[in-house]
């Protein structure tokens, strides 16, 4: 039998089970628990709330390339304790009750056949489940007799959030479950249990399914599982408003999205009813509806609806919940744009509004050679880069989102179409490469009907564009320019001209360009703490600063490297973490100026060095030779000596026996036998010329 938990053997009486008279939350029958009242619920609308946004942000779009699990412990599943899970897996109860299901084989997968929804009558059905660590523990599923008794998809737990730690623990079953679905030929998806309380655990939910997917074909959405998991829990006891606990959905949807998977959101009637607004989470990601019973009257939108958790699925031991993935479109695409500032000549970029429900788009333009539309691919992003010659013709373009149900696309409604060409007139990929604190240099793409350039510059205080600079020959495509203020950000614009028959034709002018010239030199360096693996820095506050880059020498590549990032010109302050304990290190401080999202560092603050303190003291043992007692400890790196201290019975207190300023790892001393003593060990080390002590180690009794 495969390992379902660290300690303890657990049996199921009947593995076929759903005690659902005592599941709070897992079925939309059951009345839900709330802390707001019906009354408050019943009056909330989001269209008036300005706490809820249905788009990407900008800071999701800023820490693409952030993994919100870093730092975190991530728990496994079968590393946990039983009691720890009937406490905190959600899904404990769920299949870990007493009472047996009696379903009927006669029925297919042992339930009633649910009533399609008045929505979504004429629109058909794929059957499929969803699954955890509970259905493969015991007796690993066998997929291929799944997918023989009619199942097409699977939507596999990767992993929950405890309701009652709030730590995130992986389901062990996942890679086993995941890969033998894919194995089979099912198409996958996978969910996630929230308890997530802000949108930042939400985002680190969401990084966590982005991790655990990464190598597999995951064709389905990444779904965030909301609903009640107990009234003394972290999220259904937090006082969250509907508002904010839709912003947790969003946040996690977007945050999946943003890596090019499907997002969506699990919820039961009520929730999406009461508790989130599922009407507005509808317009952006995928729904899945649990409400178990045959006839839904859920009138909102959804794609999948999970109708039974009491199916019998041949090659599963036990019971499973099933669900009806209707075929529905995804949402048409949404402000379609065209954008030529790039930094290749014959480029542009489309980009569109992501459409809910999307797999992926396909990009198609019309050919009038052949008066049709023709594809020029299919894209997971939002974003598209088409590479076309110069041509004084524009073209027209359109996309459209497609799932994938099976090997079948089903296409939503096209775009509005856009009308673009690269011009032969317009500068392009007008860019920041340098600064100083009086000067940027700015480039652009060679413009073949330029015979030469004028450079603008905006003036705030006239409110105007003034020219600036004038430059020639077809060949002059960066300019620095001097004689401006430190830490300011500028606007600037080209515009090329051509000389026909001696007259000079001024051509299109290019798009506004950002850039900054770079703060002050930072200064003021020093530490205000120090622990065994951090420190914590501070600076002077540089004016107009945007922020601050701390960076670190590696002693590997000789070069100092950028460790911490901090926002905002008063934050002069940083813990950095991670560092060895008893060890030297030295950091410097730079301040940035931000242009378009673009940081341009100033000078690097002088070297300061600072070390940390020693770790806490490991390893205690002694022998005995006659009366005398050597007590020996491991040696800690960087320590310059050791206190040790023995514990006074009478007075309950610690008194220091030995405090040498010494490398020995050693403390002798008499006693006697049928006696005892009580030491303990600290390392310490000189920091900034004051003694700085690490953690006392346990305390060892000493028998004689």
């Amino acid at each position: 039998m495969n390992k379902l938990f660290k300690t303890g053997f657990l049996s199921f009486l009947a593995f076929s089970i759903l005690f659902q008279s005592s599941i709070i939350g897992y079925s939309s029958e059951i009345k839900e628990f709330s802390n707001t009242s019906d009354d408050t619920i019943a009056s909330y609308n989001s269209d008036n709330d300005p706490a809820f946004s249905d788009e990407i942000t900008q800071d999701d779009i800023n820490d693409d390339n952030k993994d919100y699990t870093d730092g975190l412990k991530i728990l496994q599943s079968n590393e946990v304790s039983e009691e720890y899970a009937r406490e905190y897996d959600p899904l404990y109860k769920k299949y870990m009750g007493v009472s047996t299901v009696a379903n009927t084989r006669a029925k297919k997968f042992g339930v009633t056949q649910p009533t399609t929804p008045p929505a979504l009558v004429g629109v058909n059905s794929v059957d499929g489940i969803d699954v955890s660590m509970y259905q493969a523990y015991s007796t690993p599923i066998d997929w291929n007799k799944v997918k023989a008794a009619g199942i097409s998809y699977a939507i596999i737990r990767c992993g929950y959030r405890g309701w009652g730690t709030g730590e995130i623990v992986a389901d062990s079953y996942f890679k086993q479950n995941i890969e033998g679905a894919l194995a089979a030929g099912l198409q996958v998806g996978v969910y996630f249990y929230t308890q997530a309380i802000t949108t930042t655990e939400a985002k680190q939910e969401a990084d966590f399914c982005k991790n655990a997917v990464k190598g597999y074909d995951i064709t389905l959405p990444i779904y965030i599982d909301i609903e009640n998991a107990d009234p003394k829990g972290r999220l259904d006891s937090s006082g969250l408003s509907k508002a904010e606990k839709t912003n947790i959905c969003k946040a996690f949807a977007n945050r999946v999205q943003s890596a090019n998977y499907t997002g969506g959101v699990y919820a039961n009637k009520t929730w999406l009813l009461n508790y989130i607004d599922g009407a507005a989470l509808a317009k952006k990601y995928a729904i899945w509806l649990a409400h178990y019973t045959t006839n839904t009257d859920y009138t909102g939108e959804f794609s999948m609806w999970q109708y039974s958790s009491r199916a019998t699925i041949n090659g599963i031991k036990g019971s499973v919940d099933v669900n009806k993935n209707y075929l529905t479109k995804p949402h048409q695409v949404t402000n379609l744009t065209a954008d030529e500032s790039t930094t290749v000549p014959s480029e542009f970029i489309l980009s569109w509004t992501r459409a809910a429900g999307a797999y992926k788009y396909q990009v198609k333009t019309f050919d009038e050679s052949t008066n049709k539309w023709v594809s020029l691919g299919t894209t997971k992003s939002n974003k598209f880069t088409v590479t076309e010659p110069y041509s004084t013709e524009e073209r027209q373009y359109k996309v459209r989102a497609f799932k994938l149900i099976g090997t079948e696309k089903i296409y939503g409604a096209y775009s509005s179409i856009v009308t673009f060409g690269v011009s032969l007139t317009k500068v392009s990929g007008l860019t920041q490469t340098a600064a100083s604190t009086k000067s940027v240099t700015i480039k652009w793409n060679q413009l073949s009907t330029a015979a030469g350039y004028y450079i603008y510059m905006y003036n705030e205080n006239k409110q105007e564009w003034a020219q600036v600079k004038t430059l020639s020959g077809i060949g002059s495509v960066s300019t620095k320019i001097t004689g401006l203020d430190y830490s300011t950000v500028y606007k600037f614009k080209v515009q090329g001209y051509s000389s026909e028959n001696g007259t000079i034709v001024p051509l299109s002018k290019s798009s506004t360009l950002k850039a900054a010239t770079t703060p002050k030199k930072a200064g003021g360096l020093k530490y205000t703490s120090t622990a065994a693996k951090k420190v914590t820095l501070s600076w002077k506050v540089i004016d107009r600063a945007s922020g601050y880059n701390i960076l670190r020498y590696n002693t590997n590549t000789k070069k100092y490297e950028v460790c911490k990032t901090v926002t905002g010109k008063k934050h002069n302050s940083a813990e950095i973490s991670g560092l060895k304990s008893g060890t030297k290190h030295k950091f410097k401080v730079e301040a940035y100026k931000l242009a378009d999202q673009t940081a341009w560092p100033g000078k690097r603050s002088s070297a300061y060095s600072i070390s940390t303190i020693p770790a806490k003291v490991t390893g205690l043992k002694y022998s005995f030779s006659g009366s005398k007692c050597t007590l020996k400890w491991k040696a800690c790196i960087g320590a310059v000596g050791y206190e040790v201290q023995k514990y006074n019975k009478a007075s309950k207190s610690w008194t220091t026996v030995q405090k040498k300023k010494q490398k020995s790892v050693k403390y002798k001393f008499t006693l006697n036998k049928n006696n005892s003593v009580k030491l303990r060990v600290r390392a310490f080390k000189s920091v900034k010329g004051k003694r700085r002590y690490g953690s006392y180690s346990s305390a060892k009794n000493v028998k004689h």
